[in-house]
């Protein structure tokens, strides 16, 4: 009567790789969502606060050396300065936006790693299953062959 818990624990198997694999599957819906919400977040407010304040932080500097007294020509100390300064906002912001778009792969990588382990735990429930359904199959021809039938 082996078989009969053998059947069991195939069933079993079945059942426990399917719940691990909607408990997955819901991770990587989180997952998708959390980064949709990021970059939604990102472009909608970080960003353009970002641009707004090095605009106003360039038009300030710019402000600034006009009170001082001094001229902005171009080559000379003053523009060179403003220049540098508004080069590095730039770069802030592409640095800034390149961090971004890296945590999009990165979380977006993250739903697919998930995802195939939701599907390796199927599988794995179904070779379980598998065996199991063998080893009744076994069983069942081993009580077979204990009755004698001539």
């Amino acid at each position: 009567m082996s078989f009969l818990g053998n059947i069991a624990a195939a069933q079993s198997a079945k059942a426990i790789s399917k719940y691990n694999n909607s408990v997955i599957q819901q991770q990587v819906s989180y997952s998708n969502a959390k980064r949709k919400i990021n970059a939604q977040s990102y472009n909608e407010f970080t960003r353009p606060i970002l641009v707004k304040r090095f605009k106003k932080d360039n038009s300030s500097d710019f402000v600034t050396f006009i009170n001082s007294g001094a001229e902005i020509r171009p080559d000379e100390s003053p523009y060179l300065t403003l220049l540098e300064s508004s080069y590095n906002r730039a770069t802030e912001l592409a640095m800034r936006d390149f961090n971004q778009e890296m945590d999009q792969t990165e979380l977006t990588n993250q739903s697919l790693l998930l995802e195939a382990r939701g599907r390796g735990q199927l599988f794995q429930g179904q070779l379980t299953a598998r065996t199991e359904y063998y080893k009744a199959a076994g069983s069942l021809l081993s009580t077979a062959n204990d009755f004698d039938l001539v």
